[in-house]
């Protein structure tokens, strides 16, 4: 076969695939592989970069950031699930296929003629080593291609029982493969003995439909009723987030959250790396378990808050996949009882991106020491993307302190106020001058000023909202000089009136003075949030900090 024909065949092949109604449907993915696809058939391989596909395949801005932006590695996974489960299917008997290497973006094409097929003229199967558990770019050696006959071993390297890799089959039995696959047969004698140990340390990345799994083995030990009592004796607290596999994580308050585990089922994802909105912390929603699962967690018994946080970043418009409300519906169980009937993440948060979650008191572990946790599909499947278990009295939430700040603070009464959250829009300022009329000036040294809202979620009952404000800006002592009327604002709940015409300066006597207001009996909104709005009439709305104490008889 000559140059030009192969290249003809691959061009043939491309076009091919662009024109089948599974890539009709995905124009995203359509966009993306026309653009990879033609820059290798026309020898511009070295302009294949995640920078370039952004602004020439994708349409962003020539200051695209694909650090900040990952419309690229997000449409790179689901190019390469999307051409897997093509050539499966509308393409299983095509004489090319086209692949994405994991960690790459310059498309791979394999003749039938050269690959091999199996006793039934069907194409060898494709896998790629994963990369690395660090995230790290895999090399030439960890990302060339292993072929497999469905139901047995590698024609290239099998393992005896040492877990000392066999010779490579000689080179003369692939003659006439591409040189890719000649080089893979070089590698991958070595490359599959170190195979278990990197699939079992990477981050998994979606690569198709979730199915259950194998009880892990911490689930196992956790299980176990010696393990179980060992896990309960050594603190009352769990915070794990789904999905994630490394090494204990620090959240901006200063807690630590753990690793995923006690799970049944499921799978990790790698969420898109975008904004996420009202987030406490964005890592907690950077992995995911997907599908249908259950958690089973020792705890002692006792009555404790859980917190479970979610986001959906996958329906909704603007997304690759449409949709919205109604395109991910479940149903979650605690100790067999149902928890959240016909829950959806869009609906709840109200749209995508944005960081939804929801509390519950007077939760206790069942007779066997266990808090169960199920999540059951109704539409589309279940995800979650964090959970958080502590000791809370009963019939009670845990007080929720926050200030306007990106650092937490501890007042003189010991109380922890974490770093701002839950809000949607404003800026953070620092302020000048000093707060009087307060035993704890450090809660007002920054402000959030605009318009801006916060959903703060708590569990069904009544709650009384402290609010804090101090007028640092305006008046005769500060930088924007004026007095009262210079700032004023409305602040509401749930649409009901908190604060009309509010003027910080008016109600202080002056400027940098404290001001402090309480609301009691405050219900909170059928998606279990407190949604506080802050309304600008002259200038912008300000807040210093906010404190919850549930007031439930």
């Amino acid at each position: 076969m000559s140059l030009r024909t192969k290249s003809e065949i691959e061009r043939a092949e491309l076009e091919t695939v662009l024109a089948s109604g599974v890539f009709a449907r995905s124009p995203n993915l359509a966009k993306m592989l026309r653009y990879i696809g033609s820059k290798y058939l026309g020898g511009e391989e070295s302009t294949v970069k995640e920078y370039n596909i952004g602004v020439e395949a994708f349409g962003r801005p020539p200051d695209f950031d694909p650090k900040e932006d990952s419309i690229v590695r997000v449409e790179a996974v689901r190019l390469r699930q999307k051409l897997k489960q093509y050539y499966e299917n509308e393409g299983a008997d095509h004489a090319v296929v086209i692949s994405l290497q994991v960690g790459h973006y310059i498309p791979l094409f394999l003749h039938r003629s050269e690959a091999g097929t199996s006793s039934e003229g069907r194409l060898l199967s494709i896998d790629f080593l994963r990369p690395p558990a660090n995230g790290g770019s895999p090399d030439s050696s960890s990302a060339v291609p292993q072929l497999e006959m469905p139901g047995q071993e590698s024609p290239m390297a099998t393992a005896d029982s040492a877990g000392t890799a066999a010779k490579p089959t000689p080179l003369s039995r692939v003659r006439g493969m591409k040189w890719r696959l000649v080089l893979a047969l070089v590698v991958v004698a070595v490359g599959i003995a170190i195979l278990a140990a990197i699939r079992a340390a990477r981050i998994k990345v979606r690569l198709g439909p979730p199915t259950a799994t194998a009880v892990p083995a911490q689930l196992m030990k956790a299980s176990d009723p010696a393990a179980a009592a060992a896990t309960a004796s050594a603190g009352s607290v769990v915070r794990i987030i789904a999905g994630y596999s490394l090494k204990d994580y620090v959240d901006q308050s200063g807690e630590t959250w753990g690793p995923d585990r006690y799970y049944i089922g499921g799978q990790e994802i790698v969420e898109p790396r975008v904004f996420i909105a009202r987030a406490p912390d964005p890592t907690l929603f950077q992995t995911a378990r997907e599908g249908e699962f259950s958690y089973r967690i020792p705890l002692k018994p006792g009555t404790y808050e859980l917190r479970l946080y979610f986001v959906e970043t996958e329906y909704g418009p603007g997304t690759p996949r449409g949709g919205g409300e109604n395109s991910r519906v479940f149903s979650i169980n605690l100790n067999g009882k149902p928890l959240l009937t016909d829950f959806d993440i869009y609906s709840d948060a109200g749209g995508t991106n944005i960081e939804d979650e929801r509390v519950f008191k007077d939760v206790s572990p069942a007779a066997d020491g266990e808090l169960h946790l199920s999540f059951v599909k109704e539409i589309s499947h279940p995800i979650l993307n964090a959970l958080d278990i502590f000791p809370s009295p009963p019939g009670k939430m845990q007080p929720i302190r926050f200030v306007a700040q990106k650092n937490p603070y501890t007042d003189t009464a010991g109380h922890v106020w974490k770093p701002d959250r839950y809000f949607m829009n404003g800026s953070l300022a620092i302020s000048v001058n000093q707060v009087q009329g307060t035993r704890d000036p450090g809660l007002y040294t920054e402000e959030r000023f605009g318009n801006f809202s916060y959903a703060i979620p708590v569990a069904q009952g009544r709650y009384a909202v402290t609010l804090h404000f101090a007028e640092t800006h305006f008046g005769p002592d500060s930088v924007g000089g004026g007095g009262a009327g210079s700032r004023v604002f409305d602040v509401d709940c749930q649409g009901v009136s908190l604060l009309r015409s509010f003027d910080i300066f008016k109600e202080a006597g002056g400027d940098n003075r404290a001001v402090v207001r309480t609301f009691h009996n405050l219900n909170s909104n059928a998606q279990g949030k407190l949604l506080i709005s802050f309304v600008s009439i002259k200038n912008y709305a300000s807040l210093r900090a906010i404190e919850v104490i549930d007031e439930s008889p």
